[in-house]
């Protein structure tokens, strides 16, 4: 039995659904009609659950709980009006099966690739549009039929068939042979603009799922991501902050948290990571830059000054605009709940790590020094300038939702304030002094009032578990402070 067949044995159940709704008593006729529906709803019910579909098999099982309801009604000998209300909710759920089997008006689609993430990608397809004509794999080996219930050829016979779009869970080997406008390359499109980014799809995925409401968010660099323990903080906090984030993109991330947050209106903190070069860095015009889109443009729709802008926004575009076809809404979102294991398991990883500088050679210390160096190999006036105009911006904004900021700069091990520019350090400072004469907002200075152990580290400059349940400790005070007096002092 294929898929057209099982939808037209649906079909038949629907008919013999109506039947029964008609009838206005349990008899031997309606207990036989019964039977008779039930029986071919559990021989479908073996080959759709063979198909391991996360969809079908949700909406199969919960017609099977629907139907145990009427059985039970049944039994019990209710009234044949109490037993076709629970007819009826059965045959909601047929009708849903139904739909998602349908062969009428759907795109056509081969699945190019099976690794582990097909799957993944199979379960955000929406079946109520689409019909997966067949898995296509390169040299594949002839004890390979199926998978997942469906038919598996070699990409040759690809080009023999009709279809819609070619849907690539893996890089496709000589796309120039398939027609460009049926290309959907899935995988390349999520891992450059979905999870392309670890830190922003793992913070994004608890924020598609947990709006707040929030008592405050934190944004800012990787320094302040890892020295935050949501579990010691006062409050309910979302964290925000990303690595590589930089005062723009800090600000653009409070803005999504706020406008999309429950209840924003009691969001009473904004907890603002800095690091000693902050006001001379634009993540956009790093040697990196593409990590902007591959990390916020999805989203957030801006990439500041990357160079490259028109080309990532082309190509996003261009790809969601074709994906939004034939998968489900909020398909990126939905993908990336299915890597959650991944993520956890590195954050768990980042968190364990134990920094020890003691047990550096020569060469090691020398690699370290030169690293450290590079990151403040920076002199750019105007984006120092920018930057400062963005970090007004970004306290208006607070001042004007009334969102006490805390501006926090993370502490650093011994070995980073050996080689890191205290110029640079000093020039950071007397921005943030200039404007603290404008904004009440609190310094919190833990680079030099916090000097901790290399024990609370995973690297020179960012804290592992242990010391983001410290920093985190050191900044439930300044919460107090504002809940106490609503002072704002700026740190030496």
């Amino acid at each position: 039995m294929d898929w057209e067949e099982i939808e037209q044995a649906a079909a038949v159940m629907i008919e013999d659904l109506d039947l029964l709704l008609k009838r206005k008593e349990i008899d031997r006729a309606y207990l036989m009609l019964l039977q008779d529906v039930y029986r071919k709803y559990a021989e479908i019910g073996q080959i759709l659950l063979s198909w391991n579909h996360p969809d079908i098999t949700e909406i199969f099982l919960s017609g099977q709980d629907a139907f145990e309801k009427v059985m039970d009604g049944v039994e019990r000998q209710e009234p044949v009006s109490e037993v076709s209300d629970r007819l009826y909710e059965f045959g909601q759920r047929l009708l849903m099966l139904r739909r998602c089997l349908s062969m009428e008006e759907k795109y056509f689609i081969i699945i190019y690739g099976i690794n582990r993430k097909t799957p993944n990608y199979l379960h955000c397809l929406d079946l109520t549009k689409t019909f997966v004509m067949a898995f296509a794999v390169k040299d594949k080996a002839p004890e390979l039929t199926e998978y997942m219930g469906i038919p598996v050829i070699d990409i040759e016979q690809v080009q023999n068939l009709e279809y819609d779009y070619l849907l690539c869970t893996e890089e496709p080997e000589e796309a120039d042979r398939y027609p460009y406008e049926k290309i959907l390359n899935l995988h390349s499109h999520i891992g450059t603009f979905v999870t392309g980014g670890y830190e922003v799809a793992y913070e994004r995925m608890n924020f598609y799922r947990d709006r707040g409401p929030y008592d405050g968010i934190v944004t800012g660099l990787s320094y302040i991501r890892q020295g935050i323990d949501l579990d010691s903080i006062h409050g309910h906090f979302l964290n925000f902050a990303i690595g590589g984030q930089d005062i723009f993109y800090s600000y653009q991330m409070f803005r999504y948290a706020y406008e999309h947050a429950k209840e924003p209106e009691r969001i009473r903190y904004a907890i603002v990571g800095l690091s000693p070069y902050i006001f001379q860095y634009d993540m956009s015009m790093t040697d990196y830059n593409a990590v902007v889109a591959e990390r916020y443009y999805s989203f957030l729709r801006r990439m500041n000054h990357f160079a490259g802008a028109w080309l990532y926004k082309g190509a996003y575009h261009y790809a969601k605009d074709r994906l939004d076809q034939i998968m489900k809404e909020d398909f990126e979102e939905i993908y990336t709940t299915t890597e959650e294991e991944n993520f956890l398991n590195y954050e768990r990883n980042l968190r364990s790590v134990v920094y020890d500088s003691s047990s550096l050679d020569e060469k090691g210390i020398q690699a370290e020094k030169i690293s450290i160096e590079k990151e403040y190999h920076k002199n750019y006036p105007e984006t120092e300038a920018f930057n400062i105009r963005t970090m007004r911006e970004y306290l208006d904004e607070l001042k004007q939702r009334q969102v006490k900021a805390i501006l926090v700069m993370p502490p650093m091990t011994k070995l980073y304030r050996k080689y890191m520019s205290w110029d640079m350090y000093q020039d950071t400072m007397r921005i943030l002094a200039k404007l603290q004469e404008e904004y009440a907002f609190t310094f919190v200075n833990l680079l030099t009032d916090l000097e901790l152990e290399d024990k609370y580290f995973r690297n020179s400059s960012h804290l592992n578990g242990a010391g983001a349940v410290k920093v985190t400790e050191y900044l439930n005070q300044y919460i107090s402070l504002h809940e106490r007096s609503g002072s704002a002092d700026m740190g030496r």
